[in-house]
């Protein structure tokens, strides 16, 4: 479990990823329909298409700011412990 200090300590970036990674799924329905309703594709197929590509680019996205965040929450987490010890 997460408690108030171990959330303090984590990076940005790690909240910005789970915010990005939440939201992927809605944006990418949310992408498909309006290419559809807009005109923008002929079909549903494409539709689809577009809400894939709309999807995987948000999770990948994500994925890049969690890899980024990963080395300064733990560079932090040791000299954290090292202080407690």
């Amino acid at each position: 479990m997460l408690d108030g200090a171990s959330i303090k300590e984590m990076d940005m970036k790690l909240f910005a990823a789970m915010f990005i990674a939440t939201l992927s799924m809605p944006l990418a329905s949310l992408a498909g329909v309006c290419s559809f309703e807009f005109g923008f594709v002929s079909g549903i197929r494409q539709a689809l298409g577009v809400g894939v590509v709309v999807g995987s680019v948000a999770l990948l996205l994500a994925i890049v700011l969690f890899l980024c965040g990963i080395p300064a929450t733990l560079q932090r987490l040791r000299a954290q412990s090292r202080a407690s010890n």
